[in-house]
């Protein structure tokens, strides 16, 4: 059981009757206190309801209280938030309670709150949204040349910095990078009371969307090519092993590494296209007859996927690998950082997918994220609807799913065109 509440404490430094305010954590019958920082007189402060009084006559006093009282709404609800996400995760003590909340007395500023924001997302293991997160952060204050406090983010400050990211030369998506996460800290400050929405939206007349680049997805020819690689791959590795030569060992690893390789993508695509993070981490005890259910970790939405022929395959395969380990594949095990096994193994595969591409005559930039684009756009090019390929994909907006589809081929078109153009002439 955890408990805290807001208390005064007098501070004669901070001059006659002054004091400043603290939380107290009580879990497991041991307590913390969390300085704030913020500075009351003792009769500014309600022992009975433990907060603010905003009563008096000097109306910028007034207003410090309430911007305090604001605060102490914020604080309260990132508590809640913590202490929620602490308890879904199991086990957990105050020192890991005041690291998750962070006693920096900056964190009305942009990158004192970012802080916080990215030590709440890294326990919850969004390590990618929390580097992007404190990217966009550092690139406002760069543009700024200090760190701002949060209510300092208006419309006109981002308009200027919107100026400032295409003069330097950024593309559309880039800039549209920025603004989306800065948005994202800004709402997320607003919701935990940190500062007041502004009448005007700051992100209204920048540009937050997505500019269509050159798709990323292979054609029905090119994903067959990959495929065939593997028989391609297997006869090579049987006259490695029938050689038996001490020179061939080298070629053999590579060889074996390029068919795991190859099985990852295959599989993230005949699995509605499954990120690479979430494949990595994929536990036994996420198959439940012919069912993989897993939750995403980017979203944290929960997936069904069915295990067609091929997955099962591919699970198969690598049993014998991963025979005293909890997940499917063998790209990390219990012993080691995670994190740090995911990002090498990211790598890897990323690197040997070029030469799959070279082997298989792909002239694309082949990456485990064409896997996705790819089964997106061959739903797209069979008929289902883009909601349902969004779920599929458990994407939270169709809007991001358009992202992922595959524009229809100039022929195609033309010859909608064409037979439109005969259909309205006949009638």
């Amino acid at each position: 059981m955890t408990s805290y509440r807001f208390h005064f404490r007098p501070s004669p430094g901070k001059g006659p009757g002054m004091g400043v305010l603290f939380i107290r954590v009580i879990h497991n019958r041991r307590y913390k206190d969390i300085g704030r920082g913020y500075v009351i007189s003792e009769d500014e402060w309600d022992p009975q309801s433990r907060w603010v009084r905003l009563s008096g006559t000097d109306p910028a006093r007034t207003s410090r209280l309430q911007a305090i009282s604001e605060s102490m709404k914020g604080d309260h609800a990132r508590m809640e938030s913590l202490l929620s996400l602490l308890s879904a995760r199991g086990e957990y003590t105050l020192e890991d309670i005041a690291a998750l909340f962070g006693t920096s007395r900056q964190d009305n500023t942009l990158m004192g709150y970012t802080a916080i924001v990215k030590e709440e997302l890294v326990a919850d293991d969004r390590y990618r949204t929390a580097r992007a997160y404190l990217s966009a952060a550092k690139s406002l204050v760069t543009f700024t040349g200090k760190d701002i406090p949060l209510g300092e983010i208006t419309a006109a400050l981002i308009r200027a910095y919107e100026r400032y990211l295409f003069d330097k030369g950024l593309k559309m998506n880039t800039v549209s990078f920025y603004m989306r996460n800065l948005r994202a800290i800004y709402y997320r400050a607003v919701k935990a009371g940190l500062i007041v929405k502004q009448p005007v939206n700051p992100f209204d007349d920048v540009y937050t969307g997505v500019f269509e680049t050159r798709r990323r997805s292979l054609d029905h020819d090119q994903i067959s090519r990959l495929t065939a690689l593997e028989a391609v791959l297997n006869r090579k590795l049987n006259e490695c092993e029938r050689q038996g030569r001490h020179a061939v060992q080298g070629e053999s690893i590579q060889l074996r590494r390029l068919k795991e390789a190859l099985m990852y993508f295959m599989f993230a695509f005949h699995s509605r296209g499954m990120s690479f993070v979430d494949l990595a981490y994929l536990r036994k005890s996420d198959l439940t007859g012919d069912t993989l259910i897993y939750k995403r970790r980017k979203t944290g939405f929960f997936m069904e996927v069915k295990i067609t022929r091929p997955m099962k395959k591919i699970i198969n395969y690598f049993k014998k690998q991963t025979a005293a380990t909890p997940y499917i594949f063998p790209i990390i095990d219990s012993q080691t950082c995670h994190r740090r096994q995911y990002e090498t193994a990211l790598s890897r595969q990323n690197r040997l997918l070029k030469v799959l591409a070279g082997m298989a005559c792909i002239c694309k930039n082949l990456s485990t994220h064409v896997a996705r684009h790819t089964w997106a756009t061959m739903a797209k090019r069979m008929g289902y609807s883009i909601p349902v390929i969004s779920e599929g994909l458990g994407h939270r907006d169709t809007k991001v799913t358009s992202i992922y589809l595959d524009s229809f081929g100039r022929s195609t078109l033309d010859e909608l065109s064409t037979r439109l153009s005969k259909a309205v002439n006949a009638a």
